[in-house]
């Protein structure tokens, strides 16, 4: 049989840190697979993946056991990168003012696939959402419970995205 979520958090918080290896286990590849989609970069998606457990670990606390641990953790990660990128934005900004005076700067790599760069293509307000939806299976309430939006918001983010998507996988102009 196996153990809860909210039972491991129990023994983690009552002082067997092993418990929380459990959790790790368990939700990796959410965890992992949500950064990857979100980065496109196998590297930056594992420091982030790593990221949001330390966060949960730390925060283990504040976890409501009438909750979803997996949704709790897709969220710190999901916070976690819509951070990231807002600091990625700027310094773009900052890379693109250095290139109108010096000259550009080499653009990033690409993901190893054409789903993975048509997503990178796709606005992450929409590609999240869709990722969450699709790759991870979680219900439109929690999507929108992740992001901290409402479930109509959730279900128009992901059909964007699909249309979009669709739209880039076909190579037709938008």
């Amino acid at each position: 049989m196996e153990i809860s979520d909210a039972t491991l958090v129990e023994q983690c918080l009552g002082g067997r840190k092993d418990a929380f290896a459990g959790l790790v286990r368990r939700y990796q590849d959410a965890v992992y697979n949500l950064a990857y989609r979100w980065t496109g970069d196998r590297d930056a998606a594992a420091d982030l993946a790593q990221e949001t457990f330390i966060r949960a670990y730390r925060n283990l606390g504040s976890f409501r056991a009438d909750r979803s641990f997996r949704n709790w953790v897709l969220a710190i990660c999901a916070n976690l990168a819509r951070n990231r990128f807002r600091s990625e934005k700027r310094r773009q900004r900052a890379q693109e003012a250095h290139a109108e005076l010096y000259g550009p700067v080499e653009p990033a790599p690409l993901g190893d696939s054409t789903l993975d760069h048509a997503l990178t293509r796709i606005p992450e307000k929409l590609r999240v959402p869709l990722v969450l939806k699709h790759v991870e299976g979680l219900s439109y309430e929690e999507v929108a419970g992740v992001l901290g939006i409402g479930v109509s918001a959730a279900k128009m983010r992901v059909k964007r995205a699909r249309d979009q998507l669709v739209v880039l996988l076909e190579g037709t102009p938008p």
